[in-house]
């Protein structure tokens, strides 16, 4: 690696003096790591702090950036949104897709030294559903599965779904008779919280909440690449000035989550890269349908005209991306473009005045670690003021949201999110967030249009891609008419590189990007 290293040394060990470590998570050994060389580490600055490492809230893109390096999935989309193969080397529906067969390799073995067998993937799969949260949210046609024998698993579903192989892509499996030692009552919860039951190519060997994490390769992978660092190390960094000032002092080699303006300041210094991705993201502001004011479709539309979109991509994205313009990002297939919504403050006015909504106070949760999202939730604050009503900014992190929207009482007027479709097919994203059936879940707004929910349904159900194309078309249509959300923009994923580092290409199953790509060169 290209750097200086004794300076980046010297960064090296201030990062890992940082607190006393929750645990040793490499297979429960107990044994203290070892820190491989300083070339052969890279740090990773992010503001992605994950509340836990249990992959069943892989949902959650904090959980998920952390988690990715140390578990394998069954299969995979590559970036230009095929399916791959990854544990499963074949995938099989029946003749009604109400059951898929899926065929393991047989040369994985998990980070304990057991292999990678069928009964781990029935044990991963059920346990998701008994849990009943994060990816659970993917697989809700998932009805059983079977091991037929060690490399083969039968999956029954509870009715017609085509789509259900790809949310296979965001299911990590667990080494099931290490994790079953530790199950309690809570499904093993909280021990997996902070410890690994994986098999990727990398082993978790050290995490303190909410500061840092220490990944270490496993040689023994069946998918080891000697390219790949030896070590990485996660530093959660939350503010974008210090993840600009660890760039500049070698303290960190790549970073995500900075903002505009120090991206701009960062644009002259040597050795240091700026790499664009395109990206699934979109920010919404989701609107409660049920409760409080926001319940009325004139103060919705309302709060959409209010917004000053040009003004988010001018100065809180400088820039690097679009005002958004549907449900979805560009960047995903079978999308309605409504065309990029307008302020209009004199149109807002009218309709808030018309609802006898004036001089109302609603309330936000927003995720204030995001830069993009404290800064639209105070361009909002500011917005809505201008036409009479009042925003009360609740911060929170995205599963005490989630737990926030489980009860109408309980769900604010506005919560403020990042969205995206796991995985690059547009009708589950759709039938997660808009289909009445996961109010109390991953339904947001508390949207319920029995028109939608009869169009998303058959979409998930139908076979003909074009036919469900249609549909979930049309369910689009009417999702934007009913003024659920504002949609607000479309940023560009930046990530800035220290020389000597690189690999990084876009990956439609990965917010931000997938670890395992990192390499280290010459």
């Amino acid at each position: 690696m290209r750097t200086t290293r004794t300076r980046l040394a010297t960064a090296l060990i201030a990062a890992l003096a940082v607190g006393a470590l929750t645990t040793a998570c490499a297979g429960g050994s107990g044994t203290a790591p070892t820190t491989a060389a300083r070339d052969e580490t890279v740090i990773i600055g992010t503001g992605a702090t994950p509340q836990t490492l249990d992959p069943v809230l892989a949902s959650d893109v904090q959980t998920d950036f952390t988690v990715g390096g140390a578990y394998d999935k069954l299969i995979d989309y590559d970036e230009d949104g095929a399916i791959v193969p990854m544990l499963a080397t074949e995938w099989v529906y029946n003749d009604d897709a109400t059951a898929v067969t899926v065929t393991l390799r047989d040369d994985a073995t998990f980070h304990s030294g057991n292999p990678v067998t069928a009964a781990d993937v029935v044990y991963t799969l059920d346990r998701i559903k008994a849990l009943g949260v994060g990816v659970a949210s993917f697989l809700s046609s998932y009805a059983s599965s079977t091991a037929v024998d060690d490399t083969t698993v039968e999956i029954a579903l509870s009715g017609t779904n085509t789509t259900f192989v790809g949310a296979l892509s965001k299911v990590y499996i667990l080494d099931s008779a290490f994790v079953s030692e530790h199950e309690g009552d809570d499904h093993a919860q909280a021990w997996l919280a902070t410890n690994d039951a994986g098999s990727g190519p990398y082993v978790i060997t050290d995490y303190t909440a909410n500061q840092q994490a220490t990944l270490e390769r496993y040689d023994d992978s069946w998918r080891f690449d000697e390219a790949r660092p030896a070590s990485l190390v996660y530093r959660y960094i939350t503010e974008s000035s210090t993840l600009r000032d660890e760039l500049k002092s070698g303290g960190v080699d790549v970073a995500t989550g900075i903002v505009g303006t120090d991206l701009d300041a960062l644009a002259s210094v040597d050795g240091l890269e700026a790499q664009e991705l395109p990206s699934p993201l979109q920010l919404f502001v989701m609107m409660n349908t049920q409760e409080g004011i926001t319940a009325d479709p004139r103060v919705r539309e309302a709060i959409k005209l209010a917004y000053d979109y040009d003004g988010h991509i001018a100065s809180i994205l400088s820039g690097r991306g679009s005002v958004a313009s549907g449900l979805v990002a560009p960047t995903v297939a079978c999308r309605v473009d409504a065309g990029p919504t307008e302020q209009d403050v004199d149109e807002a006015k009218a309709l808030l005045e018309e609802a006898g909504a004036v001089g109302a106070t609603v309330t936000m949760a927003y995720q204030a670690q995001i830069p993009e999202h404290q800064k639209a939730a105070t361009l909002l604050q500011s917005n809505l003021k201008d036409i009479g009503l009042t925003l009360e900014l609740q911060t929170v992190t995205y599963p005490e949201y989630v737990a926030m929207i489980e009860s109408p009482e309980t769900t604010p007027d506005l919560g403020l999110l990042w969205d995206f479709p796991y995985y690059p097919e547009i009708g589950p994203m759709l039938f997660r967030v808009y289909d009445s059936q996961f109010i109390g879940q991953t339904n947001y707004a508390l949207y319920s249009n029995p028109e939608v929910d009869a169009l998303l349904e058959e979409g998930i159900s139908t076979v003909d891609p074009d036919a469900a194309c249609d549909l979930f078309t049309q369910a689009q249509e009417q999702i934007l008419a009913d003024d659920v959300s504002v949609n607000v923009s479309n940023p560009v994923t930046t990530i800035m590189l220290r020389d000597g580092v690189g690999g990084i290409r876009y990956s439609p199953t990965y917010q931000l990007f997938d670890p395992t790509m990192l390499v280290v060169t010459e």
